[in-house]
C-alpha cells in the first residue's frame, strides 16, 4: 500500500486525499467499515478485522455468540470523553489530575473494556502505586480520580472501588512570619511583588491568579471579583464568584501595574498576554535565587526545588491569618470559595509552639 495514491485500472494514481474503506461479507450482506487515511495503519486494522470474523464463524459453529464489538465500552475512548467533560468545565488542573491518574491505571491494568474490569485490578493498582513510594494522600488522590471516572463510565465503583486508602490529614501548612518577610524582601520585580502579594493578601487559588483580567479590579469598591472567564476555557470552582476586599496597597500596586501595561487583558499574562501557567515554576526559581531552600526535602536533593514553597500555601496562610486574627467563620468560607464550613475550619489551627510559649509559662497550674 502505497500512502496518496489509489489503483485506477490497475495503476497508482496520485490521489492525496480520501479515507480507506474496508469492505467484507456477514453472510450474502456486503459491508463497508471508514478505517481512516493512515495507510501505515491500514493493514492492522484489516488483520483485525478478519481475527475478528473468524472469531465469530467459529464460536457460531461451536453454539456460541461472541459479545459484539459495538456493545462493549472501550475504556481508552471514555477516557478520552472524561477528560474533555472535565475541560469543557474549565477544570484544566482537574482534567490533567484525572488523565495522570487513568491511564496510569488503564495501562497497569491492561484491561481494553469495561466488562473487563474487577475490583482485583484497583487492589493491584494501588499495590504498584505504594511500591513506588508514593505517599497515603496521593494513593487516596489517585484512587478518587479513578473512581471519579468508574462513575463517569456508569460502572459499579462500589463493586470495582469499594475500600479507599486510608491517610492521616494533616493540617494546612503556612508560610511563617520570617519566611514572607524574607521572601518579600528577595524580589525586585514589580510583576512577582504584586503576583505573590495577591496571593497572600487574596487567598486565590493558582487558576484564579491565572486568568485574573483587569475588569476584576473595581477600584471604587477597592474589591477583586473572581469569576469564570468562559472565553478564556477557566471556570470558578464550584461555580461560585466571589469578592475579595483589597488593602490600600494592593490597589497602589495594581493601579502602577496597569498604567504600565496598559493595553493587556490578563493581569499576571506573558508578554503576549497569554495565561502565564509556570506560576509554581517561578516561585521555586526566586526561592533558590534567594537562597531560601530547606535544603533537606527530597526536591532540594533531586532538584534543587524547594518542597516547603508551594503555591497553595499562600493561600493557606490567607485563611489561617484572617481566622487568628479575629474574622469569622462565615466570612473567611465566603473569602476562600469554600463550598463547606469544615473546610474552613480546618485552617482553624494552633498558633506554633513558640508563639504560646510565654502565656503557657504564665499559667499557674497549681491554682483551682
Amino acid at each position: 500500500m502505497r500512502p496518496g495514491y489509489v489503483l485506477h485500472r490497475g495503476k497508482p494514481v496520485d490521489y492525496p486525499l480520501g479515507n480507506y474503506v474496508l469492505r467484507y461479507y456477514v453472510g450474502s450482506d456486503v459491508h463497508y467499515e471508514s478505517i481512516g487515511n493512515d495507510a501505515s495503519k491500514v493493514l492492522a486494522k484489516l488483520e483485525q478485522k478478519e481475527l475478528s470474523l473468524k472469531a465469530a464463524c467459529a464460536a457460531t459453529e461451536a453454539g456460541a455468540t461472541l459479545m459484539p464489538e459495538t456493545s462493549r465500552m472501550k475504556l481508552r475512548g471514555q477516557l478520552d470523553r472524561f477528560i474533555l467533560a472535565t475541560q469543557d468545565r474549565g477544570s484544566n488542573v482537574a482534567a490533567d489530575a484525572y488523565r495522570l491518574a487513568v491511564d496510569d491505571f488503564l495501562t497497569l491494568t491492561a484491561k481494553g473494556y469495561a466488562d473487563l474490569l474487577t475490583a482485583d485490578d484497583m487492589r493491584a493498582y494501588l499495590r504498584v502505586l505504594r511500591g513506588r513510594g508514593l505517599s497515603a494522600r496521593t494513593l487516596y488522590n489517585r484512587y478518587s480520580n479513578v473512581k471519579a471516572f468508574l462513575r463517569f463510565c456508569e460502572l459499579d465503583p462500589k463493586k470495582l472501588a469499594p475500600a479507599a486508602p486510608k491517610y492521616e490529614q494533616g493540617l494546612p501548612e503556612v508560610y511563617t512570619g520570617a519566611e514572607i518577610a524574607a521572601f518579600f524582601a528577595s524580589l525586585t520585580e514589580d510583576y512577582h511583588k504584586l503576583l505573590f502579594n495577591v496571593l497572600l493578601q487574596c487567598g486565590l487559588r493558582e487558576m484564579e491568579a491565572v486568568y485574573l483580567c483587569w475588569p476584576d479590579i473595581n477600584y471604587s469598591t477597592r474589591t477583586l471579583l473572581v469569576c469564570s472567564k468562559i472565553d478564556l476555557g477557566f471556570a470558578v470552582k464550584d461555580k461560585e464568584e466571589r469578592e475579595v476586599p483589597l488593602s490600600d496597597e494592593l490597589l497602589a500596586m495594581f493601579k502602577a501595574w496597569k498604567a504600565a501595561h496598559p493595553n493587556t487583558r490578563l493581569v499576571f499574562g506573558t508578554r503576549n498576554d497569554k495565561p502565564n501557567t509556570h506560576l509554581l515554576r517561578t516561585l521555586k526559581r526566586l526561592v533558590k535565587a534567594a537562597g531560601m531552600n530547606c535544603e533537606a526535602c527530597n526536591g532540594c536533593r533531586e532538584h534543587e526545588e524547594c518542597e516547603v514553597w508551594y503555591l497553595h500555601k499562600f493561600r493557606s496562610t490567607f485563611c489561617t491569618k484572617l481566622l487568628r486574627n479575629g474574622e469569622d467563620m462565615r466570612t473567611v468560607q465566603a473569602l476562600m470559595g469554600h463550598s463547606d464550613i469544615a473546610t474552613t475550619m480546618r485552617y482553624l489551627r494552633p498558633h506554633s509552639t513558640g508563639a504560646i510559649h510565654d502565656r503557657v509559662t504564665a499559667i499557674n497550674w497549681a491554682a483551682d
